[in-house]
């Protein structure tokens, strides 16, 4: 049996040159990812927290000098973001909230600015607690800023 002694380095090359185009790949995909990641949480984030501002109205929580809610079933049946365009060097999305409520909270103008403003709100302090790990000075936000994008809010009755 005849033993070649030239070969012995070669496998240790092609898992140096393997291990260099993975690390390629990993460094060129990391920016999408970060902005897939940054998109998602901001999308889980908005959800959670219209959710929990439909349940909060359920309970009978109302802002201060607001109206309280007549009782009805209100549900979050959609919360759909939408590309708007660029909003000082960040690329703006809007969150469209979807809800269902009875024709009497959803006609009357009062009750439904009322409750779409709580579930704008609470879905941008969400928003905003996902990316700073605390709650806005603001009690009211227009407007969540992010490394990459600008978040909105608007709420339509279905």
């Amino acid at each position: 049996m005849k033993i070649l002694k030239n070969c012995s380095g070669q496998v240790s090359i092609e898992f140096i040159i393997l291990i260099g185009a993975i690390v390629v790949m990993v460094v060129a995909v990391f920016p999408y990812i970060t902005r897939a990641n940054e998109l998602s949480k901001a999308h889980a984030a908005a959800r959670d927290g219209a959710t929990f501002a439909v349940g909060m109205r359920g309970m009978g929580y109302k802002p201060l000098n607001d109206k309280e809610l007549p009782p009805g079933v209100v549900k979050i049946t959609k919360v759909e973001m939408v590309k708007v365009g660029n909003y000082n060097g960040l690329v703006w999305y809007r969150f469209n909230i979807s809800v269902y409520a009875p024709d009497y909270i959803a006609d009357n103008s009062t009750y439904g600015q009322s409750l779409c403003g709580t579930i704008i709100n609470q879905a941008l302090q969400y928003i905003y607690y996902a990316f700073n790990g605390r709650w806005s000075d603001n009690s009211i936000l227009s407007r969540v800023n992010t490394s990459h994008y600008s978040f909105t809010a608007t709420c339509t009755f279905e």
